[in-house]
């Protein structure tokens, strides 16, 4: 009862909803999101200083002692739904991942000089993970860390690094000759490189990382690492099935308003029965992928690794979907440069891959209930 009840959205959460949902819809129309695509940076810093200022957003989950807004993860996922929906091209999410581990790793130095400086926005973080695969997880080609008199090092990269053009700070995650590591790098770093990496998506930038012997700072090490890294997985697996949930939420509000007012044969195109099922089934797909990810934020700790993965696969196949039904619903409007539609198609695909895609989550899971 405790879990079905908090999967509601209580009366705070539905006022940042609103509030949120009224600045965006003010601020970020169709023509000032493809404008800030064209930017040096791919989004509007103004709206995005606004937006850190006004409502707290770069500190959504840093805690209160630190100057951000402490929501959990539910409340958080509102937010993100919020952002989803109008493919918000902001950094607010890497920002969010990397102050999460530093609040997790316990070096109460570096949170207390860094997480107040993500809180108000000053400073952008990011977290590089991925392998060239989108997997998170410890392989040949993860990233080593060595020591020599002068400190930590760190030697190799990674891939699908969200907003790594604009982060003052990177959070890796490492090997040391002792084991699994993560390590704080300050951009700007001797060694340090930051290259494009090529994708569909336009409304999020992506890049590759290089650290080639880059000072590091030591953050955490041993068994407490390696769950720093898997708890900014979940939380990467829950903001992005929670901004799916918004993008889907888009797609079905804009294809109502479409197949009310176009017409054929004299008639408007949602009183035919195929288009309104495929309208249905949007909605169900919505409610179902709203419900999972909600679940998987509120999910005990024995059952939320389960229970994030199988949101984020949930949401990235339903996503998928939606915005392909939506493409076709449009007619030949839906496939045309000029139409928002293609945006959502863009980044349905790609958002999934940033932690592996389908197979990954599917092997996860297998894992996971031991199979």
């Amino acid at each position: 009862m405790a879990i079905r009840d908090s999967l509601a959205p209580d009366e705070d959460s539905r006022a940042l909803q609103d509030t949120l949902r009224g600045l965006l819809a003010d601020q970020l129309s169709s023509a000032a999101l493809r404008s800030s695509l064209e930017t040096d940076t791919g989004y509007d810093a103004q709206l995005h200083a606004q937006l850190a200022a006004e409502l707290g957003l770069a500190g959504l989950t840093i805690p209160e002692e630190f100057g951000g807004l402490g929501l959990s993860q539910a409340e958080a996922g509102v937010v993100h739904t919020e952002l989803g929906r109008v493919l918000y091209p902001g950094p607010f999410l890497p920002s969010c991942l990397a102050a999460g581990v530093l609040a997790a790793a316990g070096d109460q130095i570096a949170a207390q000089y860094w997480l107040p400086r993500l809180a108000d926005g000053s400073v952008t973080g990011t977290v590089a993970a991925a392998g060239e695969d989108g997997r998170w997880s410890p392989g040949s080609d993860s990233v080593e860390a060595g020591r020599s008199a002068q400190g930590w090092y760190l030697r190799g990269s990674r891939w699908h690094v969200i907003a790594g053009h604009v982060a003052g700070i990177v959070v890796v995650p490492a090997i040391t000759d002792a084991g699994p590591a993560v390590f704080l790098v300050e951009s700007g770093s001797p060694g340090f490189s930051v290259s494009r990496q090529l994708g569909i998506d336009l409304t999020r930038r992506v890049y590759v990382l290089t650290f080639d012997t880059t000072p590091a700072y030591l953050l955490s090490d041993g068994p407490n690492a390696a769950a720093i890294v898997d708890r900014a997985e979940r939380e990467l697996l829950l903001a992005t099935a929670a901004e799916a949930a918004g993008g889907i939420g888009w797609c079905l509000d804009a294809t109502i308003e479409y197949v009310k007012d176009r017409e054929q044969f004299g008639r408007p195109i949602g009183s035919f029965q195929a288009v309104a099922h495929s309208c249905v089934d949007m909605l169900a797909d919505l409610q179902s992928v709203s419900a999972a990810a909600r679940y998987a934020a509120v999910a005990s700790a024995a059952e939320a690794p389960m229970a994030a993965r199988v949101a984020a696969l949930r949401a990235g196949e339903a996503y998928r979907g939606v915005t392909e039904s939506a493409t076709h619903l449009f007619g030949g409007i839906g496939f045309t440069w000029e139409h928002d539609a293609h945006l959502y198609y863009r980044r349905a695909w790609s958002a999934e891959r940033l932690a592996g895609g389908p197979h990954a989550h599917r092997a996860a899971i297998a894992d996971i209930a031991g199979l």
